[in-house]
């Protein structure tokens, strides 16, 4: 292999070779203006644990001098309970609605890009189909959780990414590694676990505007206020653009629109005792090309790529949950009632083959979590036990499907242990246990481990654990027509482990983390099998092992009070069971992001950069689709700049340039990404400390 240099180094170099070139920045010397510590972080989504409240004690969690949760954001919203991220062993990054709105973030997969261990793939424009893959995993081995709701479709699956506004969200937690002793199904290689902003704090009242590049049109607006006994947020963004030619040949734009509607409240009903719920309502409308050039014989024998039509796809996807919560009057016991649903309809109208699909999946969950927490010297422990009811609900219709309801359940028993011992050592421990309708039971577990040598500024940290993905609900029931059902399907199996390295820097304004994983897989189902033996496509195990191994790091410098850097690379190595490269996986991908606030705060500015290295991809030969053929995409950077500027309190301008290289890249074979593209727009803030009409300087 090759370094971003040209120079060659072994696989296990690399980690070094990467570390190497960072270690001049984590040891110059200090500017001249004095920098403050990095802010501490807290993790929500690695434990079963449900967050300690903040008013029970009034006392720290695990002891640290951490709280329970992040200080309050007077009117943002942006207040989110957890665990201390060094008490947690697996690695763990988090994006916050700070940096989101400082990089002006509109799509939450622009945020995840090149994170470490992080690839993201999407077939072409703004609304088409976005994946998301963690440590070389596959798109359906990435749990997608928003506000608690688990949000894949299961259909297939997945989770479209580019449905993900990033309007409304507080903060984006990335868990990597096996989770499945802790969430089930799918989490293979990580969890995206979503936090949105609620409504604490004053009355406030926000509109924002924006245009630019491919007639983009994008409008948001929010209102939110509250306190502990009660608040409320509504927010609604639409962003609508005429799109560009996704097709390598052809002049036709793809458009895209997408609304987002989010109500978030809740409401302290007696001492101890609240209710909160969430509403999420996603709608999308897209234009896609299909392959419309099969039916040119010139063509035949040349690879298959996009072409112009008019074929249009759509998703709708309604996310709601509601939990009640008690606390006992000392914090030690918690119990919780949790009931979510998510809804997902996709359509799509190919105009190619004339023919219009649509798939509509149900997922409806039922749950109770109860964690008692015990404290003597030097120790502090916490105990967590869940019990869940899920339903799943496929119904395939169109062209090609017979219309028949296909359902599914299971109950799932989830147990963990966490101890924190003499304020140094973190462990945690899971087991889970599922108990399917129509599958066969399993169990999975992780434990995770954290280790705080403050003499030495290092905490070793480390996680294994095991992982399960069923087959889809496409995969095990079919349509009928288009697609017969393989009752001898398998969940595809998975175990996993890492290990790292994190220090801490001149007094906790530099964090650098260095961590090694590696992952198999077994029974991994190819789910579009053509079967000569029944005349049709079908879902086969196939034999053999997948594996999956590298390096991720990561690391993050207060160069000042006003200036923040930050960076990452990730090495993988993600091969099929026959040696292959897994197809959509960069052995290289690398990111680092520059934030300076000026003015005393009024101004800011950003710097991203994003490499994405060479990847193979699967390209279909004409007019049959077959035989494929293993294609090489090259290499990629994007460069988007960022600034605003608050004209006065409550009114801020802002603009930025996207692919400042005017990059030409595919992440998928065959569809063309965006060029080079400007935006800018007006935020007006009303109510709140900041607002307009408030004395400037009153929100600081």
């Amino acid at each position: 292999m090759r370094s971003l240099s040209g120079k060659s180094y072994s696989g296990k170099s690399y980690a070094a070779a990467a570390g190497l070139a960072v270690l001049p920045l984590v040891s110059s010397p200090a500017v001249a203006q004095q920098p403050t510590a990095l802010p501490a972080i807290t993790v929500q989504g690695a434990t079963l644990e449900a967050p300690r409240p903040r008013s029970a004690t009034g006392a720290p969690v695990e002891g640290q001098t951490a709280p329970a949760a992040p200080a309050e954001s007077v009117g943002t919203g942006d207040t989110v309970g957890g665990a201390p991220a060094y008490t947690i062993g697996n690695a763990v990054s988090v994006v916050t609605g700070e940096e989101l709105r400082n990089q002006q973030v509109r799509t939450a997969v622009d945020a995840l890009r090149s994170l470490p261990g992080v690839a993201v793939n999407r077939s072409g424009g703004v609304g088409n189909f976005t994946q998301v893959r963690i440590r070389g995993a596959e798109g359906n081995h990435t749990l997608v959780l928003i506000d608690g709701i688990e949000a894949n479709n299961i259909a297939d699956g997945e989770f479209d990414f580019s449905n993900l506004s990033a309007e409304d969200i507080a903060r984006i937690e990335v868990i990597r590694g096996p989770m499945s002793g802790l969430y089930g199904s799918n989490a293979v290689g990580g969890v995206i676990n979503i936090i949105t902003r609620d409504g604490k704090g004053p009355l406030t009242v926000t509109m924002r505007s924006e245009a630019g590049s491919f007639g983009t049109r994008d409008l948001a607006m929010r209102a939110a206020g509250g306190n502990d006994n009660a608040h409320l947020a509504v927010s609604y963004s639409l962003r609508a653009t005429d799109g560009f030619n996704i097709s390598p040949t052809g002049g036709e734009n793809d458009g895209s629109r997408i609304g987002t509607f989010t109500l978030r409240g809740g409401a302290k009903l007696l001492p101890g005792v609240t209710l909160d719920f969430t509403v999420r309502h996603t709608e999308k409308t897209a234009d896609r090309d299909g392959f419309g050039n099969i039916f040119d014989p010139a063509l035949a024998g040349t690879l298959a790529t996009a072409f112009d039509d008019r074929s249009t796809l759509g998703n709708r996807v309604l996310l709601a949950g509601a939990n009640l919560r008690w606390d006992t009057p000392d914090g030690r016991f918690t119990q919780e009632v949790r009931a979510n649903h998510n809804g997902t309809v996709t359509t799509d109208t190919d105009r190619t083959f004339f023919s219009r699909s649509k798939n509509t999946s149900e997922n409806d969950k039922v749950s109770y979590l109860a964690t008692y927490r015990l404290e003597a010297p030097g120790i502090k422990q916490s105990f967590s036990g869940r019990i869940e009811k899920e339903d799943e609900q496929f119904t395939p219709e169109g062209t090609f499907a017979d219309g028949r309801l296909r359902e599914r359940g299971r109950i799932a028993y989830t147990g963990e242990w966490r101890g924190a011992f003499a304020d140094r050592l973190f462990l945690t421990a899971n087991v889970r246990r599922d108990d399917n309708d129509n599958f066969q039971d399993f169990t999975t577990w992780r434990t995770a481990a954290s280790l705080v040598l403050r003499e030495l500024n290092a905490r070793p940290h480390a996680s294994v654990g095991t992982a399960v993905k069923l087959p889809t609900m496409f995969e095990q029931f079919g349509t009928d027509q288009f697609f017969r059902p393989n009752p001898g399907l398998t969940p595809e199996k998975s175990f996993g482990w890492d290990a790292g390295l994190e220090f801490t820097f001149h007094q906790g304004r530099t964090l650098f983390d260095v961590t090694y994983f590696r992952a198999n897989l077994t029974d991994k189902i190819n789910g579009f099998f053509f079967d000569p033996g029944i005349g049709n496509f079908t879902a086969i195990n196939l034999p053999g092992e997948s594996t999956r191994e590298g390096v991720e790091v990561s690391a993050r410098f207060k160069l000042a009070r006003n200036l923040t850097l930050g960076g990452a690379y990730t090495y993988t190595d993600a091969r099929d069971p026959n040696g292959q490269r897994e197809v959509r996986r960069p052995p290289h991908s690398a990111r680092t992001d520059v934030a300076y606030a000026f003015d005393g705060g009024r101004g800011s500015a950003t710097l991203g950069v994003v490499y994405n290295g060479r990847m193979d991809d699967t390209a279909f030969v004409l007019p049959f689709f077959t035989p494929s053929q293993r294609v090489e995409l090259s290499d990629y950077w994007l460069i988007n700049a960022t600034a605003s500027y608050k004209v006065s309190p409550g009114v801020e301008i802002y603009g930025r340039v996207e692919n400042l290289l005017n990059q030409h890249y595919q992440e998928t074979f065959g569809f063309e990404s965006a060029p080079i593209a400007a935006y800018a727009g007006v935020k007006l803030t009303f109510g709140g400390t900041d607002g307009i009409g408030a004395r400037p300087g009153a929100a600081r």
